[in-house]
């Protein structure tokens, strides 16, 4: 039974998808450092509305945002800001405020393009942004990140590095309910 959930359910996916992976938190904490408003809880199922990310009525003092209940010592925070430092910088925020480590990561094969901002308890251990060939962001001192940058193939690059230091936030895929909170961040 839980396989056809699981086949009529939206997927959730790595790829084109700007997506937080919080350690050891729960949801309520995630929320509680937050600047959030207009928010709903409900299940996430085939009939969700992945265009509220890209809510054109929000402005530019608000952000749409999805938060889902965390599984295995993950939480997974999803927003559409393509602005590479600030995303760094929220990063940053949620892994010093909620006291943990913050991974943020975005890949785009149709736009060979891939970032990640990797933060513990508020320090930035990596940041990586390649668009096209083109490095445009190298910062921090992870182990893991140097050795991953040595690979030729972006992609090679994103998935091992994604793959080795946290669940994939498919992992929600595998759940036979969902629950997310959608609202909006404040800047």
């Amino acid at each position: 039974m839980l396989e056809s959930i699981n086949k009529n359910r939206n997927l959730i996916s790595a790829l084109v998808n700007h997506h937080f992976c919080i350690e050891n938190v729960t949801k309520s904490s995630v929320l509680e450092v937050l600047k959030v408003s207009n928010t709903e809880v409900l299940e996430f199922d085939e009939k969700f509305d992945w265009s509220f990310l890209s809510d054109e009525n929000s402005n530019n003092t608000t952000k749409p945002f999805l938060l889902f209940t965390e599984i295995n010592e993950w939480s997974y925070l999803i927003w559409n800001v393509w602005d590479f430092e600030e995303t760094k910088q929220m990063a940053l925020f949620l892994s010093k405020e909620l006291n943990t480590k913050v991974y943020y990561f975005f890949v785009d094969p149709w736009i060979a393009t891939c970032r990640w901002v990797l933060a513990d308890k508020g320090n930035l251990l990596a940041s990586y942004y390649e668009s096209h060939g083109k490095i445009l962001n190298n910062d921090g001192n992870s182990e893991i990140g140097n050795i991953l940058k040595k690979e030729d193939y972006f992609e090679d690059k994103f998935w091992n590095l994604y793959n080795s230091i946290c669940q994939s936030i498919e992992i929600l895929n595998k759940q036979q309910n969902v629950i997310l909170t959608k609202g909006y961040l404040s800047r």
